[in-house]
């Protein structure tokens, strides 16, 4: 049975599609998602053989969201939906299986399913190197064994998290940055052996090589490679694509990915800057999440997400001034009340300041 998913912001134009499918007795509709935002979430984390997209959407349009679900998904069968045909030949351009106009009607969709039963099925998919660069450096190999990769040398790691995180990099700039105290000539070579040694331990882990190198570029190819770095930057932009309470969910997920600073105890300098601008992009991402818990009356859930912000800077007065309201409106007042005295302590070691009066001002109109 093919598993599919439905993706259009038109309530009734779900409901009809995915009663169509649901009754053709081959599909199972594992998805049916108003927002593109929320099917992205959903493909992140599961697997599919179908989905069929309404082009035109307010935060995603069907074209662009296709191209992200087979970013994730290689071998899945797109199908658009929609009420305009001008889009038609732009939707054959994308290597779309079919494209249906509305209202869709049984009989149509069941020709689309014959087409989809007619492809050949796909290959299972290799197992991708997995890299994990958030708090320190893992590498394995993704699938059930998840065979771990060890390089020969502390030199060979920090070449290869230098590729990824760089992408694509010019043979000087590698050399300038990992090797600047050399001769040419001999960083040179210790450039091309130290590739070498990498390319070895992923081709020993029975895994495709990322790494290509064209002259003096030597660049990452993604399709070959699931890393932490990547998946938490899509998710960043597609946040900042989204709106209101609906990038709720894709908040959630990159905050999972987010597991620590980017290559944690490793001392590279050349990733203090991108470390630390990492590092305010999930504090935007956690303050965001609190703004619309708050926003949604889930006061603990926001809480959830202030602390956090606390834990990497204890010293945000607007942000525990916003955990004190919480505390005090749930009914927690000792806890208000510590919160509250730390922060003194903190200020006043720390900046020789005193809390925003505001803060003393609830706590004491709380405990009259």
């Amino acid at each position: 049975m093919l598993r599919a998913i439905i993706v259009d912001d038109e309530p009734l134009s779900v409901k009809r599609l995915n009663r169509i499918l649901s009754e053709s007795g081959t599909v199972e509709v594992c998805g049916a998602f108003l927002s593109p935002l929320e099917a992205c979430q959903y493909a992140e984390e599961n697997p599919f053989d179908v989905a069929f997209l309404d082009i035109s959407m307010p935060e995603i349009d069907g074209m662009s969201l296709s191209e992200r679900l087979t970013e994730l998904h290689p071998s899945i069968h797109i199908v658009f939906v929609t009420g305009y045909d001008e889009y038609a030949v732009q939707a054959f351009e994308m290597n779309a299986l079919d494209y249906l106009m509305k209202p869709v009607t049984a009989e149509r969709v069941a020709r689309t399913l014959d087409r989809i039963r007619s492809r050949p099925a796909a290959p299972a998919p290799e197992p991708l190197f997995a890299v994990r660069l958030f708090d320190g450096l893992r590498l394995f190999r993704q699938d059930e064994e998840r065979i771990l990769l060890k390089m020969r040398s502390p030199k060979t790691e920090e070449l290869l998290a230098f590729l990824i995180y760089r992408r694509k990099v010019s043979r000087e700039e590698i050399i300038d940055t990992l090797w600047g105290g050399l001769e040419p000539e001999k960083a040179h070579k210790n450039l091309n052996s130290t590739l070498y040694y990498i390319r070895k331990a992923i081709s020993g882990a029975q895994l495709d090589n990322p790494i290509k190198t064209y002259r003096k570029e030597i660049w990452i190819e993604e399709k070959h490679i699931v890393c932490d770095l990547y998946r938490f930057g899509r998710l960043v932009k597609q946040i900042r694509q989204g709106q209101g309470t609906a990038v709720l969910p894709l908040i959630e997920q990159a905050v999972e990915w987010y597991t620590g600073p980017l290559l944690n105890g490793k001392g590279y300098e050349w990733a203090d800057a991108y470390r630390r601008q990492l590092e305010r992009e999930y504090t935007q991402l956690l303050e965001l999440a609190g703004k619309i818990q708050l926003e949604r009356g889930e006061r603990e859930s926001a809480l959830h997400y202030f602390e956090a912000i606390l834990k990497l800077d204890p010293l945000r007065e607007d942000v525990s001034l916003e955990a004190i309201k919480i505390y005090i409106a749930v009914g927690r007042m000792n806890e208000a009340i510590r919160h509250y005295y730390q922060l003194e302590q903190l200020l006043q070691q720390e900046l020789g300041t005193q809390p925003d009066p505001r803060m003393a001002e609830m706590i004491r109109i709380a405990i009259r």
